[in-house]
């Protein structure tokens, strides 16, 4: 049996949607649009290199793939957790209003892509409790560091 040959990432693969990634400490391709393998062999080189962009800023998973939650998507999750704390009211309205409104609005207003990109964002009772708790534990932090300079 021969040593099986292994091809060098190079730079120009972005044309075809696949970046290199680090698992276990080697690189490997992974498409940057499923996050698997390549299979938009039509769409130019910018489209690709704005996904590879993207898909640089996520976390890897504990199986070494990217997690499907983006920054931005975390990022509106914690908006509307402290939106959601600031109206006193129980924090399941999240999953039962917040969320269905958006999907709503997205739909009509900006299309399925949209709307399918927003249903992403988790607002269950437990992570709007979970946002918040670290909200205020992140205060607490910083307002403890301000006393004690």
């Amino acid at each position: 049996m021969s040593a099986m040959k292994k091809r060098k990432y190079n730079d120009d693969y972005i044309k075809y949607g696949s970046a290199s990634i680090q698992k276990n400490d080697v690189d490997q391709p992974q498409c940057v649009i499923c996050y698997e393998h390549g299979a938009l062999k039509e769409e130019p080189k910018e489209f690709f290199a704005a996904k590879c962009d993207n898909l640089k800023r996520m976390k890897l998973d504990t199986a070494g793939s990217f997690a499907q939650t983006s920054e931005k998507v975390l990022e509106a999750s914690y908006e509307l957790s402290l939106l959601i704390s600031r109206t006193k009211k129980s924090h399941i309205i999240g999953e039962t209003l917040v969320k269905p409104c958006l999907l709503k609005a997205a739909d009509s207003v900006l299309g399925s892509e949209s709307k399918q990109k927003l249903s992403l964002i988790p607002l269950s009772d437990n992570t709007v409790k979970r946002r918040i708790d670290d909200m205020a534990e992140d205060i607490q932090n910083q307002l403890v560091t301000a006393v004690k300079q």
